[in-house]
């Protein structure tokens, strides 16, 4: 035996929203875990996320009076990307989501709270809390406590410990094996790699990519050396007002409030609604991939202070990036796009209040001059395809066999946003990637008890 090596109940690779979710969860229920890390702390990509947990049919829901259920948010999940996705792990996420959250509210300390935003959603479902933290943070701060855990940083994974059964029975590290009777794996997407983007995902190949460094496609390799299946490989959570640096941009509010998006012909070319992965799509097509976002006053006054936060208007004004025209015609000559084309496109757009426009996006209230400007582009913000896993987080082969011992979530498995991006529904890497750590800790403490009833 490797005299380097170390005994647990289980290993968890990678120290993101997944894998604390995971190694909390399971050490609660009496294993011990070893949680490995790559780089020197903790977070991956979900510390990037936003501070809010989709969740459906919830207590905190039902007290503030709002009707859903996890069926509804399952049937939101699986209309928007067109039925492509795994209807079966959707239910199970979406069923799971309540415990989930109510789970974390117990387990953190969290007043979780529902604000009336939609975003894509049938329903408000979106949980969020007052914290000076980020999710991972409160998460890791709570697994310093559970002494059955024991953190491992600056550790990379290289391969699996595999039986002679089959089973994996670990992982082999740069800092010598860890042994585990189970071993999820959390080990992120692959948003920055260029050799996968390329192989993979090659309409992203280029764009910004403001998600977590260590998303190499690290796991995603291991396993595929394991005989593991992959699915949605294509599929991935783009953001189609980027502005940058990290990720500074403009917030969908405005689009959601009457904004529209042109391209340098100064026409709009899709249902700006479609928020965030038609709209991306659109845009990557253009010629440069970008756009410019064109909202008026109202929206300028209703949405300043988003401005003012997420874009850092002070320093957009100072890079030349935020433009203002008296005339339709003068902001396009500062925006240096076509004149007539922006022109016919607010004609239109305003001849559609109360109906719907050419696009069929719904148009409340027309654009009125003063109108402001920016140029956007899309990033890719989150991977969604991956390891294929089964609604316990097992992962399976090609021919749907599972590989025992062996556990997926995150960025590294994947998700329920269906193919491309245009199936990605806010939340949904998120949902995936606390559930899937949740319910892969419980299946995993469940089959060790189950096979210490049978020794």
């Amino acid at each position: 035996m490797d005299p380097t090596a170390r005994e647990f109940d289980l290993v968890v690779v990678g120290a993101g929203g997944c894998g604390l979710v995971a190694a909390l969860r399971a050490a609660q229920q009496g294993a011990r875990v070893a949680l490995l890390e790559k780089t020197h702390r903790p977070g991956g990509g979900t510390a990037l996320s936003a501070q809010s947990v989709q969740a459906s049919g919830t207590a905190f829901q039902q007290q503030q009076g709002i009707a859903d259920s996890p069926a509804q948010y399952a049937r939101d999940i699986m209309e928007r990307n067109n039925q492509t996705g795994d209807a079966a792990l959707a239910a199970r996420l979406t069923e799971n989501s309540a415990e989930v959250a109510q789970w974390l509210a117990e387990t953190l300390g969290l007043a979780l709270r529902v604000p009336d935003f939609r975003f894509g959603h049938s329903t408000p479902r979106s949980h969020t809390w007052q914290a000076d933290k980020v999710l991972t943070d409160l998460l890791f701060d709570a697994v310093q406590r559970e002494p059955r855990i024991t953190t491992y940083f600056g550790v990379t994974a290289s391969s699996f410990a595999v039986g002679p059964d089959g089973a994996v029975a670990g992982v082999v590290t740069d800092q010598g094996a860890f042994h585990g009777k189970r071993t999820i794996l959390a080990t992120g997407g692959f948003g920055a790699s260029a050799e996968l983007l390329a192989k993979y995902i090659p309409k992203a190949v280029g764009i910004p990519f403001p998600g977590h460094a260590g998303s190499t496609g690290d796991g995603l390799k291991m396993a595929l050396a394991l005989g593991a299946d992959t699915a949605h490989m294509d599929a991935f959570q783009p953001y189609p007002a980027h502005i940058g640096p990290a990720k500074r941009a403009v917030s969908p509010d405005l689009i959601l409030a009457g904004g529209i998006m042109v391209g340098p012909d100064g026409r709009r070319f899709v249902d700006e609604t479609r928020y965030p992965g038609g709209l991306s799509a659109g845009i990557l097509d253009l010629p440069d991939k970008h756009a410019y976002e064109i909202f008026d006053q109202r929206i300028f006054t209703l949405h300043r202070e988003l401005l003012e936060q997420r874009s850092q208007l002070d320093a957009l004004i100072r890079e030349g990036r935020f433009m203002e025209g008296a005339t339709v015609a003068a902001l396009a000559a500062k925006l240096s796009i076509d004149a007539a084309g922006l022109e016919e496109t607010i004609r239109a757009y305003n001849a559609a209040v109360g109906g719907r426009d050419a696009f069929g996006r719904a148009v409340t209230t027309a654009l009125a001059p003063p109108l402001y400007g920016i140029r956007v582009t899309v990033a890719l913000y989150h991977t969604q395809g991956g390891i294929r896993v089964n609604t316990d987080a097992q992962v399976l082969r090609a021919d749907g066999s599972v590989i025992p011992n062996l556990y997926a979530g995150g960025g590294v498995a994947a998700g329920v946003s269906g193919d491309g991006m245009d199936g990605y529904l806010p939340g949904n890497g998120q949902l995936a990637s606390l559930g899937l750590g949740f319910i892969a800790a419980d299946h995993v403490v469940r089959s060790l008890r189950e096979a210490a009833g049978r020794a």
